[in-house]
């Protein structure tokens, strides 16, 4: 006799193994048919929910992941503006300048992390300085 414990993992591969092509189905279907000894229904739900639990988990880290990754960029251009603020207000080029470096740095962000939403952020950035400038000279 085996565990029920054992049991769902073994299920939960075999699905696994179903659901990626690594056998063929009418095998996975056989396999899974043998250890739930017939319970194939309920064994499929069992299985079904430990793999939702660990989806769940999975999707929990990534946003929070992500979140730092946003509060870390706006972290990271509040220090470039208080600097500005503190040391160098007044001079206009210079604040143009730091905002290019966020800019640049939320683009490069994007770009290594796969992030969307930062290469949007950093390109629409640079497109409306480079409106700003192209204003303040005309």
């Amino acid at each position: 006799m085996m565990n029920d414990q054992r049991k769902k993992i073994i299920i939960a591969e075999i699905n696994y193994w179903k659901q990626n092509k690594l056998l063929p189905e009418h095998y996975c279907d056989f396999l899974i048919t043998l250890y739930s000894q017939g319970d194939h229904d309920e064994e499929i739900s069992a299985t079904q929910a430990i793999l939702s639990k660990k989806k769940m988990k999975k999707n929990a880290r990534a946003i929070l992941i992500q979140s730092l990754y946003i509060l870390f960029a706006f972290a990271v251009l509040g220090i470039s503006l208080k600097i500005w603020t503190l040391y160098f207000e007044g001079q206009n080029m210079l604040l143009v300048g730091f905002l290019i470096v966020n800019c640049l740095l939320w683009l490069l962000a994007g770009r290594l992390l796969k992030q969307l939403y930062f290469t949007i952020s950093g390109a629409a950035g640079l497109v409306l300085i480079v409106v700003f400038i192209i204003k303040s000279v005309i």
